[in-house]
């Protein structure tokens, strides 16, 4: 049987040493009539998905691990085709700090896209 998952509370301005679906965390913004998670700090957090993540103004990243990704981070890194993007989970004015992330796909900006596809990576 598997246990119930924590609940995710969409007003809370910083999350630290905690694993979070974010798929889970859009819905709880969702739920408060929020369409987009903005203005967070994440802490020695654990993000999964499978999700695809929005990256917008002011996304920032620290010590972060981005997770699997084949040995190319080429392979986490989605390009719209159009002007916009639909499906993919917004986030705004968030800080990531020593995070790992797991089975998160990446997009945004081409300037943010860029600098992700810059990384060098061990795995």
């Amino acid at each position: 049987m598997n246990a119930p998952r924590p609940t995710i509370d969409g007003s809370a301005k910083v999350f630290e040493n905690l694993e979070i679906s974010l798929i889970d965390l859009f819905r709880a913004q969702l739920q408060g009539g929020v369409n987009m998670v903005s203005d967070r700090t994440f802490k020695n957090c654990r993000l999964h998905g499978p999700v695809v993540m929005l990256a917008l103004e002011g996304v920032t990243f620290d010590s972060t691990n981005f997770g699997f990704h084949g040995g190319d981070i080429a392979n986490l890194v989605l390009r719209p085709a159009g002007e916009k993007v639909i499906g993919a989970l917004p986030f705004k004015d968030c800080a990531f700090i020593g995070c790992q992330f797991f089975a998160v796909g990446f997009t945004g900006p081409e300037t943010f896209l860029q600098q992700i596809l810059a990384l060098e990576t061990t795995q």
